[in-house]
């Protein structure tokens, strides 16, 4: 009976242990979404200036908003990126950081200069 129980056990421990584990597959996903006044008015044709500041780095991106106002990129690899976007006289930035899957964010604008706005004087 002790050898039955002690199998039982194992198996169980077997089948726990190598049914839980998946592999994510999905990509690093950004859907961001720019608007102004207080998120009213959607930003289309806006600026975005989309990077890694990181040095010898390919994500480099210059997208321009759709009549949503969202540009959207995937990339293969996790990622810290700087987002800047700017329609004049608007202004604004932040950053995402990526998760598998798609990781959204929501920008508002604000007019240029604002010391709210997230924007360093570098950007």
């Amino acid at each position: 009976m002790t050898k039955f129980i002690r199998v039982f056990v194992l198996s169980c421990a077997s089948f726990f242990l190598f049914s839980g584990c998946e592999k994510d597959d999905r990509d690093y996903a950004l859907d961001l979404y720019v608007t102004v006044n207080d998120g009213k008015v959607k930003a289309q044709n806006a600026l975005v200036h989309i990077y890694a500041p990181v040095d010898n780095t390919s994500v480099d991106y210059y997208l321009y908003t759709n009549e949503e106002g969202k540009v959207s990129v995937t990339l293969k690899n996790k990622a810290v990126l700087e987002i800047v976007a700017t329609k004049r006289p608007y202004k604004s930035c932040t950053f995402a950081e990526l998760d598998r899957g798609v990781t959204t964010v929501y920008l508002d604008m604000t007019i240029s200069g604002d010391p709210n706005s997230g924007c360093r004087d570098d950007q």
